[in-house]
């Protein structure tokens, strides 16, 4: 399943795919910006360096 996310006039910014246990978050260019674990409740940057508890891949998006 994915997610398309968009701002605020409608434009397509990036999405988030579901793989069952984890998230994968994808700018609009579809380079992986981050994951999010389920079981252990951990959001990864791109590099796979622990960003905090939680789900919070949209923080992760590029500007």
């Amino acid at each position: 399943m994915e997610e398309v996310l968009r701002d605020r006039n409608g434009n397509r910014i990036g999405t988030i795919q579901d793989n069952g246990s984890e998230l994968v978050l994808r700018d609009k260019n579809g380079n992986r910006c981050g994951t999010y674990n389920k079981s252990q409740n951990v959001t990864r940057d791109k590099n796979g360096n622990r960003v905090g508890t939680g789900n919070l891949l949209v923080t992760l998006l590029p500007r």
